[in-house]
């Protein structure tokens, strides 16, 4: 039997096909929680005990006089917190666009409704921590950005979708799902218990989904990107680096680019990663940490499991680090190289390019080194490309990982090229547009393939490092250009200020969204038996507030004249002095300052 998922989702095979509703009616009552969907001869409904928390299916819908109600288009799961559990429910969605007339959803607004109907069960310290945990989740959930579809797999690729086993699509969506891709899996766990709860568990994934139709010269096509960030090893910039003790490293994200016309579908799949081994860049106030390659036994041994779990999940590897060769930077590189060199593994290739020396004075069209590199085996890669029969003609058989140190902003500008080119060969191929012609031969394709990847450069960017990328100037307009420039100067400030002071409460979000952490039930009794109950000790706080007065005097010197020039100089130069030794010792004290996760995460430290 072919499988023809991509084309028709249509229950063709008799019941064949597991399917989520699409919109709910949400009953809360004192006691319980109803969820009714809202379709016609609904059999099955799901009651929530918010006194005994357990989760049952109805046949009927059971009594909810005098219930509030509320409608919801999916359920994300359940947490428990110090009050208690909570649902965590889609309250509003946007549509993004369609995968063969399936619809593909963003999550837009949510609700986080506990099952406890008062808090007073709580003392003091209990509530201000439970609400701390609140706000955690609250700042994921409103993080850019969660996608979903009720009648398409968007966790899984064109490829996997095809060449998946025949009993696929009998089994529920959260349960066949690319694990890897699934951010609310663990919100999810108390709906996985049987077949019939399951089929209200919605998988969500965390990334940047654009997707868009055109019309060139009589041809009607859709292009899309898909990313999808990894549930392993996530994290904020800083605090998530290199790779862990499993092979899973930080910043893993898979990119599919996609192009259905009205017979042929196909599928571009490029991935980005952490450089996988053991390396460190902790925040200290410095504006550029330092980047260390920690001591351990263990490089090689994580290296290849990494790379043998992307074997099975891509084929062949072409590594393409971006880092400076020079400087910490290319020490983390030459143990990338040593790392690659000495595991001798036949299915991976090897580039470093040095993409700010190569590239330096915004040559950007110096990339076309790299490009004339690697072509010959995107070419042998192929792509991945089926019938609407569901026959295959080409597979992809091989996939670019490319890396910088963040993964984020050369990353960006290289898997653009390499998607751009692959289009261009796809749209050729299948008479789309002529041979002598390229994508910006046509206006309004042109302008959106590079705004669709500029957008999913600072949306991947945005929810790593928690501002847009850096060069999206030149994805989205082919040049480097001034007000690009200001921009990432602005946006590099605002990355200092975010990863110093801001990303441990937002590391810990993750983890707590992810189930890394889990809040124990008599937690937060005492200050002591909760682990965010500790802050920054006052006593470093001196040494910034001290640097700012000393630099405020500093500048008062210079401004107001004295009664003589030697005496403003002499202000001048004590205050001057006194901002520079704070600030050394600030700076000394870093990490004291830092705001560090104090929850569990996957932190490296040396």
């Amino acid at each position: 039997m072919n499988d023809t998922s991509l084309w028709s989702w249509t229950d063709t095979y008799g019941g064949y096909y597991q399917n989520i509703v699409d919109n709910y009616t949400l009953h809360l009552l004192p006691d319980y929680i109803v969820v009714q969907p809202m379709t016609r001869d609904a059999k099955e409904f799901l009651v929530i005990d918010r006194t005994h928390e357990d989760i049952q299916i109805h046949p009927t819908l059971p009594n909810t006089d005098g219930a509030i109600r509320r409608s919801i288009h999916g359920i994300i799961g359940l947490i428990n917190l110090i009050s208690g559990p909570y649902l965590i429910v889609i309250t509003s969605k946007v549509r993004v666009g369609d995968i063969n007339g399936q619809a593909i959803y963003k999550v837009q607004t949510t609700d986080i409704i506990p099952y406890a109907r008062n808090m007073s069960h709580l003392n003091e310290y209990q509530l201000k921590y439970n609400t701390k945990y609140l706000s955690m989740i609250e700042l994921v959930l409103r993080t850019e950005a969660f996608y979903f579809s009720y009648t398409y797999d968007i966790t899984h690729t064109f490829q996997r979708l095809q060449t998946s086993p025949p009993d696929f699509h009998s089994v529920p969506f959260v349960e066949r799902a690319d694990q890897r891709f699934v951010w609310n899996r663990y919100l999810l766990s108390q709906f996985l218990t049987n077949r019939a709860t399951a089929r209200f568990a919605l998988p969500i994934i965390h990334g940047f989904v654009a997707l868009h139709t055109f019309n060139i010269s009589g041809h009607s096509f859709i292009y899309g990107v898909i990313s999808r960030r990894s549930t392993y090893r996530a994290g904020t910039r800083l605090f998530i680096r290199g790779i862990d003790d499993e092979g899973r490293v930080a910043n893993f994200v898979e990119t599919e680019q996609i192009l259905q016309l009205d017979d042929i579908a196909c599928s571009y799949v490029q991935t980005r990663g952490s450089v996988p081994c053991f390396w460190a860049q902790l925040p200290d106030l410095r504006y550029k940490p330092k980047v260390t390659v920690l001591p351990s036994t263990n490089h090689m041994g994580a290296f290849r499991q990494h790379f043998e779990e992307q074997e099975r999940w891509y084929g062949r590897q072409f590594l393409i680090s971006l880092t400076n060769h020079h400087g910490a930077e290319g020490r983390l590189n030459a143990k990338y190289r040593e790392l690659y060199e000495a595991s001798q593994n036949s299915y991976l290739k090897f580039e470093d390019f040095d993409f700010h020396k190569e590239c330096a004075g915004m040559r950007y069209d110096r990339l076309t080194i790299l490009l004339a590199r690697i072509i010959a085996d995107q070419d042998d890669y192929s792509y991945f490309a089926m019938n609407k029969d569901g026959s295959l003609q080409s597979l992809q058989t091989g996939v670019f990982r490319t890396n910088c140190v963040d993964c984020l902003d050369r990353t960006n500008v290289v898997q653009t090229l390499l998607a751009r080119r692959v289009l261009e060969q796809q749209l050729k191929h299948y008479s789309v547009i002529k041979y002598s012609e390229t994508i910006d031969s046509y206006k309004q394709l042109s302008t959106m393939f590079k705004n669709i990847w500029a957008d999913n450069a600072d949306v991947i960017s945005l929810q790593y490092a928690g501002t847009g990328a850096l060069k999206t100037d030149y994805t989205r307009t082919g040049q480097r250009s001034a007000m690009g420039l200001l921009k990432d100067g602005y946006n590099s400030c605002m990355r200092y200020v975010l990863n110093n002071f801001f990303d441990g409460f937002r590391q810990d979000g993750i983890d707590l969204f992810l189930g890394n952490y889990r809040v124990a039930s008599d937690e937060g009794r005492t200050p002591e038996s909760c682990p965010i109950s500790k802050e920054i000790s006052k006593k470093y706080l001196v040494l910034p507030v001290t640097m700012f007065l000393a630099l405020s005097m500093c500048i008062i010197s210079l401004l107001i004249p004295s009664s003589s020039f030697r005496e403003q100089i002499t202000y001048v130069l004590f205050w001057g002095a006194a901002t520079i030794s704070t600030l050394a010792i600030t700076i000394f004290w870093g990490q004291e300052l830092v705001d560090a996760p104090k929850l569990y995460s996957k932190v490296k430290r040396d």
